[in-house]
């Protein structure tokens, strides 16, 4: 295993068939000229190592494309829930970090509060909320069984902040809400 140097180990997990767009592979999406994926590696590479990024046989394009920036942990794609617990005791670090290759944020600062309100929040599971809603970014400070229900922490972001891209009209908000930035 990589020397992290201090930071948290990041999972990024893609491996979703993508049947509200209909393509598995949206942390490929292109926005500003950058990858979901890619985006997100820029945001979290000053602490986050090392980066895995788990796939299923439905996500073989993010695989060949991320083959040899990332290591590559594949899964069954038998659901989010049973892939993340295996990677998670696979890796068997903590505190690890862990992203759904389909997320955007919108700026650097959102990432950086939500890993110093973890850091300091003292419990065994937080989750980024997106408007109340669960979005996949959580950092675990231990497996999550040994977790309790108290143990659990949320960190509510805007919808301006972080964005879960799982349809086609999500991909297009944050389209025109950039445009609308850039104007």
């Amino acid at each position: 295993m990589e020397k992290n140097d201090g930071k948290l180990p990041l999972v990024i997990m893609s491996g979703g068939t993508g049947s509200r767009m209909n393509m598995p592979d949206k942390g490929l999406l292109m926005i500003r000229g950058e990858t979901l994926i890619g985006r997100n590696l820029k945001f979290l590479e000053e602490v986050a190592k090392p980066v895995y990024l788990a796939v299923t046989p439905n996500t073989e394009i993010t695989e060949k494309y991320y083959s040899e920036k990332l290591e590559i942990i594949k899964t069954s794609g038998n659901g989010y829930s049973e892939d993340l617990g295996k990677v998670l005791k696979k890796i068997n670090t903590y505190p690890i970090m862990v992203i759904p290759g389909d997320i955007y944020f919108s700026d650097q600062e959102v990432v950086n509060s939500f890993i110093s309100f973890a850091k300091k929040s003292g419990k065994g599971i937080v989750s980024m909320l997106i408007e109340g809603l669960f979005c996949g970014v959580s950092i675990f400070f231990s497996p999550p069984d040994d977790v309790k229900s108290e143990e659990f922490q949320s960190f509510d972001v805007s919808e301006k902040q972080a964005y879960n891209v799982n349809t086609v009209e999500d991909f297009f908000l944050i389209l025109n809400r950039l445009k609308k930035q850039k104007n």
